[in-house]
């Protein structure tokens, strides 16, 4: 095996070069001195000590005590299972912590959810906690969704940031109805419409006006409301509530604003 390769191989099973150089001269010339060692292994002699004791305690390398002191390596062969067997032990004493870690996480992720269900209001800051939440409520819905947003939501939102939760429902067959203001008459408009209208199970509406409360109903238990609704996505906190009279009052109004729409 050449220099350079042997290195790599050491160098990945945890030794540092300057150790892997070391070794690799003593493993293949027999006992050394201090100066020779600092010589054939090109590392400079202070640094050789340090590297010799951390090899000792690997059991890789045995000091021979006399005039002047040597140093012995043990066989490549027998020192490459050494290094293997420690890395291996590391990576499944890491392998366990991870475990515990991410059970612990799993666990206390459950709790901040029951929490959240158990409460009546919860304020989810705006970004990405709100976007990942909107999108846990889509496909966790079982039955409906009903939600009222403005054209830019739907563009960006229904379209692009929940993509894949809308299919994850609709495979579900979940019915979704939307409500938005009329949007501009354009090419890109009536794409989206006519790509709204062909996916099973959806509705889409239009209202004269912009909507003055961006909510969402989920499966008439859960609602979402954006705190300021005249903003994108991104830049709204949102209001989470499973109150009973307030879906009940959303629900209601859902409805009318339904009957009083208009289909593209």
């Amino acid at each position: 095996m050449e220099q350079q390769s042997s290195e790599h191989v050491l160098t990945d099973l945890g030794l540092t070069q300057k150790q892997a150089r070391a070794y690799i001269v003593l493993a293949k010339s027999g006992p050394l001195r201090i100066t020779e060692i600092s010589r054939n292994a090109k590392v400079a002699r202070p640094d050789v000590y340090p590297a010799l004791e951390k090899l000792q305690k690997l059991g890789l390398v045995e000091k021979i005590i006399g005039t002047p002191v040597k140093y012995r390596a043990i066989s490549m062969d027998e020192g490459l299972s050494l290094l293997l067997e420690t890395k291996t032990n590391q990576y499944q004493k890491i392998r366990a912590e991870t475990e515990v870690l991410r059970i612990a996480v799993k666990t206390e992720s459950q709790n901040v959810l029951n929490q959240m269900e158990n409460n009546q209001f919860v304020l989810i800051p705006e970004g990405k906690a709100a976007i990942d939440r909107i999108a846990a409520a889509i496909e966790n819905a079982q039955q409906s969704i009903d939600i009222v947003l403005s054209w830019q939501r739907v563009t960006r939102g229904i379209v692009e940031s929940f993509a894949e939760s809308r299919e994850i429902a609709e495979a579900k067959k979940v019915k979704i109805r939307c409500i938005s203001e009329r949007p501009p008459e354009n090419e890109t408009s009536k794409q989206l419409i006519q790509y709204f209208k062909e996916m099973a199970f959806n509705q889409m509406k239009f209202i004269s006006h912009l909507p003055e409360t961006i909510f969402g109903i989920y499966d008439k238990r859960e609602i979402s409301v954006a705190v300021v609704p005249k903003t994108d996505l991104q830049s709204s906190p949102v209001l989470w509530s499973n109150n009973v009279a307030l879906i009940s009052l959303a629900s209601n109004y859902f409805e009318v604003l339904w009957r009083e729409a208009t289909e593209a």
